[in-house]
């Protein structure tokens, strides 16, 4: 039996160590029983990592535009703060929103780079009706997400925040009146 190592992950298409920041690029596409082998080597050699590793934290001095490249190579990225990011960059436009708390803290954190972008949501509104329902109801989403982390994510079925972003992606829910 393969022993759990519970701080190797994925992160941005690589395999990622939590403890240490090592990482392992994914030469991807490769056979399931490669991808196997390259996780069970990498959790062997991440086994023993001291947490030492520190996410970075940008320079809000930086322009925009440098801070924007600078969540690119250093944010902890997913499809739906990728497309953020593509939208509000004015680079090619993406579809994917987010479906989940998860995917919401990787948009969060984007704007936490780059607050500037807050002016500019609106422009998602256009990729899809659900962008739009998010976008509407981003500073309850934003309350909702801020209560779950200073719960630690305790208290996350009374916050309910994944069944209102459900509520919101599939329609049944327009905008949040308070």
């Amino acid at each position: 039996m393969k022993s759990k190592v519970d701080h190797t992950t994925f992160r941005n298409g690589d395999l990622f160590c939590s403890h240490c920041g090592g990482k392992q690029e994914l030469p991807l596409p490769m056979q399931v029983e490669m991808l196997d082998a390259m996780i069970g080597a990498f959790n062997k050699i991440h086994k023993s990592c001291k947490p030492v590793w520190k996410q970075p934290e940008v320079n809000q001095n930086l322009s925009v535009s440098q801070r924007a490249n600078w969540w690119w190579n250093n944010g902890e990225r997913g499809a739906s703060s990728e497309t953020m990011w593509y939208c509000l960059a004015d680079r090619i436009k993406r579809r994917e929103h987010p479906h989940d708390p998860d995917d919401f803290k990787r948009c969060y954190k984007l704007l936490k780079v780059i607050p500037e972008w807050k002016n500019e949501l609106h422009k998602l509104k256009e990729i899809s009706d659900v962008w739009a329902r998010l976008v509407e109801n981003w500073g309850k989403l934003t309350e909702m997400y801020e209560d779950n982390e200073r719960n630690q994510w305790k208290t996350f079925k009374e916050i309910g925040m994944y069944e209102f972003m459900q509520s919101l992606i599939k329609g049944e829910f327009s905008h949040h009146k308070g």
